[in-house]
């Protein structure tokens, strides 16, 4: 509620006070005209009694400051504390109908009086026929006097607000830009370089939550870093492995003058071994690369999921068969599905592959299929030597490998898992892996059913 409407609201209780006051005194009076008889009231009458009454209705309109008039039931005026109207008839919409017993509301008389008409009623009589009406008319002075004051008090508290509310903006705009500029060194010295310390915390809630944002940014941007720097000394590492072995197998035939045949195909065909390795590192590297650019390089169509699997497990069966590892395709009902063909096929394909190369022989590996309204499930699960639970987390991440000198031997570049997730995430889903070390793995993942662009 505003000042004004708080003035105005006491103003109108102030004058509803005085309102009810007048009526509480006239009612008074109504009582002691119809004990004393209304006739003895009547001011053009020269009686002791008569001037004893009138006294009364003198009294009361300096009690109330203002005028009181006396009306009997013919409209005429038989008392005025003014001695003007005496005798004279006072005929308009308010006297008829307060004359009919029907209440008549308040109303001005210029800005400094109000008008308060009451009926001359016997309570006693059951009829309760009006008798006459008593007039008031009732100053507003203290009413206005108590509004004046209160304006000027308005006025002078807008003023104080005013310079309040100037001297705090002030105050607030030098701590902003005193901020404002220490933050601004404070950026300055980490476009240099220097983004060890990051940005200070501030004591506003606005410049805490802009500080506490950069913060952040500047930490993702030496996660990034880190990674980038990682990555390319793994890239690095995966690629001079391959090269290192093949020169070492060259130098050793070199070195030995009379080399026998026997020996020198068994050196060449690990040079051919290494060079195989090292061309399914690049190929998985550009495959990578590509991942990382946008969807729009996603060529979707719509696709049976049933068929892709079987056509996935054909091909890797002689491969598990070898091993004595038998692998199942169990599906619910039939998917089909809005996703990449090519992609999906590699991702699933390294899933199963894995499912292979690190489990036993004589193993399992259980692939299902399912799917609701929304999404379809893959799951892959098998009976190999599991993950640990505190490598579970960067499985996906780029090169890394729980059992380094295993994946030498199955010949994993550490690039599968990381290309599966992010075929999985170009389409909109998630994967997750449930494992326990030497019981196994379970990779399941989700995908729209309806690719969202």
């Amino acid at each position: 509620m505003g000042v004004s409407s708080q003035i105005n609201y006491y103003e109108k209780k102030a004058i509803d006070q005085r309102v009810r006051y007048t009526q509480k005194q006239c009612a008074v009076l109504s009582d002691q005209i119809v004990m004393n008889g209304f006739r003895n009231y009547n001011m053009s009458s020269l009686s002791d009694e008569a001037g004893e009454n009138v006294f009364e209705v003198e009294q009361l309109a300096n009690n109330l400051e203002g005028r009181i008039l006396l009306v009997d039931s013919r409209f005429k005026i038989l008392a005025d504390t003014y001695n003007r109207n005496c005798g004279k008839y006072l005929v308009t919409k308010e006297t008829i109908h307060a004359m009919k017993g029907e209440e008549v509301a308040y109303r001005y008389i210029g800005k400094q009086y109000l008008q308060v008409i009451t009926p001359i009623q016997d309570k006693n009589n059951d009829k309760s026929d009006v008798r006459g009406l008593i007039i008031a008319m009732v100053s507003l002075q203290n009413c206005n006097e108590m509004s004046e004051y209160l304006y000027d008090q308005r006025d002078n508290l807008v003023g104080i607000f005013f310079i309040i509310t100037l001297i705090f903006s002030v105050l607030v705009a030098l701590l902003i830009r005193n901020n404002f500029r220490r933050m601004q060194n404070e950026l300055d010295i980490i476009a240099a370089g220097h983004q060890e310390e990051g940005l200070g915390q501030e004591n506003f809630r606005e410049f805490y939550n802009l500080s506490s944002s950069f913060n952040k940014i500047i930490n993702r941007y030496k996660e990034l870093e880190n990674t980038r720097q990682e990555f390319v000394s793994n890239v690095s590492h995966e690629l001079k492995t391959p090269i290192t072995s093949m020169k070492i197998l060259a130098d050793s035939l070199l070195m030995q003058p009379d080399v026998p045949v026997e020996l020198y195909e068994e050196f060449m065909n690990d040079i051919v071994h290494e060079i195989d390795r090292e061309n399914q590192i690049i190929t998985d590297l550009l495959t990578l690369v590509k991942m990382d650019k946008t969807q729009a390089d996603l060529n979707i169509t719509s696709v049976k999921i049933n068929d892709l699997l079987e056509v996935l497990l054909k091909r890797i069966s002689p491969i598990a068969e070898k091993r004595g590892i038998k692998i199942r395709l169990e599906t619910m009902r039939e998917v089909v599905a809005e996703v990449d063909e090519v992609k999906l096929s590699l991702a699933c394909n390294n899933l199963i592959e894995n499912a292979v190369k690190y489990n036993h022989d004589d193993g399992k590996v259980d692939v299902s299929l399912n799917a609701d309204h929304k999404f379809f499930y893959i799951r892959v699960k098998d009976t190999g030597c599991g993950i640990p639970e505190d490598c579970q987390e960067q499985i996906f991440e780029r090169f890394y490998r729980v059992d380094k000198a295993r994946s030498r031997e199955t010949g994993g570049t550490g690039l599968g898992l990381a290309i599966t997730r992010n075929v999985v995430l170009m389409h909109k889903g998630s994967i997750r892996v449930h494992s326990k070390e030497g019981e196994g793995a379970t990779f399941i993942i989700r995908i729209p059913l309806n690719y969202i662009s």
